[in-house]
């Protein structure tokens, strides 16, 4: 059959599925004219398109995998120390978990701006689907809610426990993920587990495994996707479902996945190959783009209090998490960039001394933030002590990072993953500048590019004795500094404890 003729029918029956099954499940006609044509257009385009790269290719074959006990074994032995290394953090972030998540209690935006309490009914609860799942988060009922329903087998139907026990073993998960990328390029297995506990002590990841929100799941998914791409397969299979799940999760995450995908392509590049890395790029992106948009149509039949995305009355709502910073003062918007700055290279690691707000946020609960805004005035989060002798070390290791970053692109003329690490954190500068208002809030989406940047580029250093001894030196005193600010934010609101709503 005709290409032609094969796209046509493609679009056809896409669009005769499309207006049925969003008439019966989205009640189409019932929305304005424009979410209607907004609706039918993507939908349409999105299974179109899948229908058309299918068509003709699949083929069926069901197989029961098999399990090889030596080959389990062997796989056990070889990831032991990422495994060991990776509990230790699941029993950290539940010992801190379960003391900072309240089961009774709404406690949304008092640590950092989380929506701790509501993401824990979305993961577990009975009811938990009844909660509005923005826009920002396509189909995320989908991806966590079975995971809570399967935990709450062992927790005896218990959604406080089981959202809690979610979000710990999610932010273990990266921390073993982050072992297997940085063994993986640097080859020495030591090295991997100082810049995996970095990435594990880092106050993005540690604070956000043990407090419930929805972006250690997005950093889970982005280091994924950043495996998926450093097996280097040909086949677009392990991308691609990554990918979907990024999107899935938080739509704006997928943005880095192009990037990684692009950068991954680049040293295929050539002037014959053109025609090839288009392809395969735009491939990846079409694969990824239909297949959010389709599942996300039916996320939001499925769970009626789902927004989808591209319907302007549902992304109307994000508007009031935008900041229209370029229309303010000028110090509000050099107060703004400073923040951002201190925030991805400096807090995202390194935890400062919290500002404490009570009764003038109107709060029955203290309130943390890592800034404070005043009238013409932005404070920042300071640090003290062994705080700023972790943050003189930390610029040392990010300026090394840079140096050694800068010689590798000069003296190879080759791109790796380190260039798609920032890029990626150059698009959250761009992204956060106006939207969100406390930055660290949404620090796991660059927390690993920035520590994987650091790990990748100071690879060559992965043997030396004296650079893993004076690491480990660093992490000591970074896990004391962690644990000062949990400690620090427990005795707080002790006084507050069993007065919740």
């Amino acid at each position: 059959m005709k290409t032609t003729l094969r796209l046509f029918l493609s679009v056809l029956l896409a669009l005769a599925i499309s207006f049925a099954f969003t008439s019966l499940f989205l009640n189409l006609s019932e929305r304005a004219v424009t979410d209607q044509w907004l609706l039918m257009g993507f939908s349409t385009a999105a299974l179109g398109y899948l229908i058309f790269s299918a068509w003709g290719k699949i083929k069926l074959k069901l197989s029961l995998p098999k399990i090889e006990p030596d080959a389990i074994k062997a796989a056990l032995r070889e990831h032991a120390p990422g495994i060991v290394l990776a509990l230790l953090f699941l029993a950290t972030y539940t010992h801190f978990g379960l003391q900072l998540n309240f089961a009774d209690s709404d406690t949304t935006d008092n640590f950092l701006d989380a929506d701790n309490y509501p993401w824990m009914l979305r993961i577990a609860d009975p009811n938990g689907y009844r909660l509005e799942m923005r826009g920002p988060h396509p189909f995320a009922f989908f991806l966590l809610r079975p995971l809570g329903w399967l935990l709450n087998l062992f927790t005896g139907t218990n959604p406080w426990l089981s959202a809690v026990l979610l979000n710990a073993l999610v932010g273990a998960s990266c921390v073993f993920m982050a072992w297997v990328f940085i063994k993986r390029q640097s080859q020495n297995s030591i090295y991997a587990l100082l810049i995996a506990a970095l990435l594990g002590l880092s106050t993005s990841h540690f604070f956000f495994g043990a407090v419930i929100e929805s972006y250690i799941f997005s950093a889970a998914a982005l280091i994924g996707f950043a495996l998926a791409l450093q097996k280097r397969a040909d086949s677009l299979s392990a991308p691609v479902t990554m990918s979907v799940i990024t999107f899935g999760i938080t739509l704006t995450n997928y943005a880095q996945n192009f990037i990684g995908f692009v950068v991954d392509q680049l040293p295929k590049l050539t002037r014959k190959t053109f025609g090839e890395f288009f392809a395969k790029v735009f491939q990846f992106t079409a694969l990824t783009l239909s297949l959010g948009i389709v599942i996300s149509v039916i996320h939001a039949a499925w769970y009626p209090s789902s927004r989808l995305f591209f319907q302007l009355s549902d992304a109307q709502i994000e508007g009031d998490f935008s900041l229209s910073i370029f229309q303010e003062p000028q110090w509000k918007l050099t107060g703004r960039i400073i923040l951002l700055i201190r925030t991805m290279l400096l807090y995202t690691v390194i935890a400062p001394q919290p500002f404490v707000f009570g009764k003038e946020v109107g709060a029955w609960l203290p309130y943390f933030s890592f800034f404070k805004l005043t009238p013409q005035i932005y404070s920042y989060s300071e640090y003290s002590g062994v705080g700023n002798i972790l943050v003189f070390a930390w610029a040392a290791l990010l300026l090394l990072s840079g140096i050694f970053f800068l010689w590798k692109l000069i003296r190879t003329r080759k791109v790796d993953l380190s260039l798609a690490f920032v890029l990626s954190l150059l698009f959250n500068f761009v992204l956060h500048i106006s939207y969100g208002f406390e930055p660290i809030l949404y620090s796991p989406d660059w927390a690993y590019a920035l520590i994987f940047f650091v790990g990748v580029s100071l690879a060559p250093l992965a043997g030396n004795r004296f650079f893993q001894a004076a690491l480990l030196l660093f992490l000591i005193l970074l896990a004391w500094n962690q644990v000062q600010l949990l400690q620090f934010i427990l005795d707080t609101i002790a006084p507050f404890y069993g007065r919740g709503i």
